[in-house]
C-alpha cells in the first residue's frame, strides 16, 4: 500500500509547481496533463491496497464500506474479489 501512496504523492508533488513559474530545466510540455491522467488510476490501487489491508486485519465488510462512504453490499460488490485475487497471485494460482 505504501508503494502505490509514495507514487501518488509523486505525481502530487510534480504538479505542485508555483502558477505563473518558470518550468523546470528538462520539463517536457504536457508533462502535467500526463501526470493528472494518472491519478484517478493510482488513487484506485491506494483504495484496493487499503481495502485488502483492512480486510486483512479483519474489518467487516459494513467497516470498509462505511470509511469509503457507500454500504458494505456495494463495498463487497466492488472489492470482495480483491483479497482472493492477492490471494492466488501470492501462491501462485
Amino acid at each position: 500500500m505504501a508503494a502505490a501512496g509514495e507514487v501518488l504523492l509523486l505525481h502530487v508533488k510534480d504538479l505542485a509547481q508555483v502558477p505563473g513559474s518558470p518550468p523546470s530545466p528538462g520539463s517536457r510540455p504536457g508533462r502535467h496533463c500526463a501526470a493528472v491522467a494518472r491519478i484517478p488510476d493510482l488513487a484506485g490501487q491506494l483504495v484496493r491496497a487499503a481495502v485488502l489491508a483492512d480486510r486483512r486485519a479483519g474489518a467487516s465488510w459494513a467497516q470498509i464500506g462505511a470509511g469509503l462512504g457507500i454500504s458494505a453490499e456495494a463495498a463487497r460488490a466492488r472489492f470482495g474479489r480483491t483479497r482472493s485475487a492477492a490471494l492466488s497471485g501470492r501462491t501462485g494460482r
